[in-house]
């Protein structure tokens, strides 16, 4: 089965649906930058596409999304193992950098955080 065909199916669907409804997600907003708007799930392993656990799915704004896959294919970070800490770590640091907010915790509501979303 194809990536794009395997996104259109019930098992996906259903997936992507359990990770933005869970009760812990308050807020759904990217776990890079808190962004509300155009939430993505991003897997952080493929070692089977029907084998994808939950901890293996992270909440990323569109925006996000595409810089994380931009820069996997340009080789800007290498992982070292398939834990979905150490690989969301690794994936969130070079986003931030790319974005320029490597200093400035995102989940920290100020106006100063509300005006860079707004300007991005």
């Amino acid at each position: 089965m194809e990536y794009r065909e395997y996104l259109q199916g019930d098992n996906w669907k259903e997936k992507r649906t359990k990770k933005l409804t869970r009760k812990s997600n308050k807020k759904r907003r990217c776990a890079i930058c808190a962004s509300e708007e155009n939430l993505d799930i991003h897997h952080l392993n493929y070692k089977d596409l029907f084998n994808v656990e939950q901890n293996d799915l992270r909440i990323l704004c569109r925006n996000c999304h595409l810089l994380a896959h931009r820069l996997y294919k340009e080789g800007k970070f290498v992982f070292r193992n398939n834990n979905h800490h150490s690989r969301f770590a690794i994936i969130k640091v070079a986003v931030k950098k790319e974005l320029g907010i490597t200093k400035v915790n995102m989940f920290y509501e100020s106006k100063e955080r509300k005006n860079r979303v707004i300007q991005s």
